[in-house]
């Protein structure tokens, strides 16, 4: 079963590919995605994992202001 953990080093594994192709689309997807898992989590209860899925989307935003 994939884990949470699994999921939060996938998306920032790709975002640090992302970085590294100048494919801000994506790392636009990846943001959207880690904001809507942070507010399923929040939604849940579980405020730790929606602060940590808030810190990938906002990882993945910081590199698409980087780009600029």
């Amino acid at each position: 079963m994939l884990t949470i953990d699994q999921i939060i080093i996938y998306m920032e594994h790709e975002i640090a590919h992302k970085r590294l192709e100048g494919r801000r689309e994506e790392l636009r997807q990846i943001q959207y995605a880690a904001g809507l898992l942070m507010h399923a989590a929040d939604s849940a209860g579980d405020k730790e994992n929606a602060r940590r899925f808030r810190l990938v989307a906002a990882q993945a935003a910081n590199v698409r202001e980087e780009m600029d």
